[in-house]
């Protein structure tokens, strides 16, 4: 392996066009396959946290997104993604080289809602800077033909990214492939899955794993859902990997007292914060992985939506209330948490992959949406102090109760 002051100059000379991606080979010892909706990208990379990353946010595997077996041979490699993650100061003296080598107009960008960033054209290919007044980890993007090279700094949280924008590249590519994102956490109660709908506090993951812990139940996905309607079938869902995000008293409330003990990939919040109250900015964030081997709750892959949810939790209240809703009112509902094409988080196609026009993917968006109105769909609202028991029973009872009669 070079010799670490080799790496500014051997990434300046990559990024001036001087030579090509495969010579940073050297320094990516780390291997892992992906596959994205059909796409079959290589991962090579400087550490392990990254690549471990990786693996357990494709865990467990679906078919939007899933890793080759390590002892798999990997056939039909269509891209390499390169992940280098160096000291902050080598990443911000690289872009900073960057900003003033980079010819034309830098082309804003946003990875997410909260990151902004500028695309910026060099001889080895456009770059991606994230803002440096941000108040986020400096990092670069290298896009060139058949694959991407990510250059991170060197703390955990950083070495992620390589994980997240192979996210992302499955996002778009599914949604050209019909598939629709939902503001929705899913779980599934005695074989029959469950799309839990709403606004970001209404409950969704409080529910999805309430659900999910019953005697036959799977957590399937939190925050994020795929969703296909194809003719013929009842809608698919899938998660969006992502991490669980709950604060403590969520915790509490579905019967563990505390998380000090588990470790985690993400940091814990300190104790001190406000993570600890129902409502705290602070969360934990758990991968369903991570969540799987603390708890011993199943995960599921895939699931039919047999019932929509629209939870409200109510804090400090002992309230239960379950209502059916007609198609037309869930229909509205479901609309407005629709992230295909306009995510709120995720908010564009920012590395460009996506082949579908905004307007194709906004009507195959309202085509699933029409889907899953079709479905049955109640409200629930039930308070902090409910019992989950009771909580989890009444939904089971919607799936057999006559609608005429709830």
């Amino acid at each position: 392996m070079p010799a670490a002051d080799q790496v500014i100059p051997m990434l300046d000379a990559f990024l001036d066009g001087n030579t090509n991606a495969a010579s940073l080979d050297a320094w990516c010892t780390e291997k892992i396959t992906v596959r994205l909706s059909g796409l079959t990208i290589s991962v090579l990379a400087s550490t392990s946290t990254a690549t471990t990353y990786v693996q357990r946010l494709f865990t467990p595997p679906s078919n939007l997104w899933n890793v080759v077996r390590p002892d798999t041979a990997a056939t039909g490699v269509t891209a390499t993604m390169r992940c280098l993650a160096l000291p902050r100061a080598h990443v911000a003296a690289l872009a900073e080289g960057v900003r003033s080598r980079g010819t034309g107009a830098p082309r804003p960008a946003l990875m997410h809602v909260g990151a902004p960033a500028a695309w910026h054209q060099m001889p080895g290919g456009p770059v991606l800077l994230t803002d440096p007044d941000a108040g986020i980890a400096p990092q670069l993007i290298v896009r060139h033909p058949g694959s991407f090279t990510v250059i991170t700094c060197d703390d955990t949280d950083a070495t992620m990214n390589a994980a997240r924008h192979l996210r992302e590249i499955g996002y778009r590519r599914a949604e050209d492939d019909g598939w629709v994102c939902l503001h929705a956490s899913a779980a599934t109660m005695d074989g029959r899955g469950i799309l839990v709908v709403g606004d970001s506090g209404a409950g969704k993951s409080t529910l999805a794993l309430a659900l999910a812990a019953t005697a036959k139940g799977a957590f399937l996905s939190n925050d994020r859902t795929m969703i296909a309607a194809f003719p013929g079938a009842a809608p698919q869902a899938v998660a969006m990997p992502g991490p669980i995000r709950l604060n403590g008293g969520t915790l509490q409330a579905l019967g563990y007292a505390s998380a000090e003990q588990w470790d985690l990939t993400r940091p814990q919040s300190t104790m001190n914060s406000d993570w600890q109250n129902f409502r705290g900015s602070n969360k934990l964030h758990i991968l369903p992985s991570e969540w799987h081997e603390r708890t011993g709750t199943p995960l599921a892959t895939t699931s039919t939506v047999d019932l929509v949810v629209f939870p409200q939790v109510i804090q400090g209240s002992q309230e239960l209330h379950l209502q059916t809703m007609r198609p037309e009112s869930a229909r509205e509902l479901l609309g407005a948490q629709c992230m295909s094409p306009g995510d709120n988080i995720y908010v564009s196609d920012w590395l460009g992959i996506r082949t579908s026009s905004p307007d194709d993917l906004a009507r195959n968006g309202a085509r699933v949406v029409g889907a899953l109105a079709d479905r049955p769909a109640v409200s629930l609202r039930f308070g902090t102090r409910t019992p989950y028991a009771a909580v989890t029973e009444t939904v089971r009872a919607a799936f057999s109760t006559p609608a005429s009669s709830r």
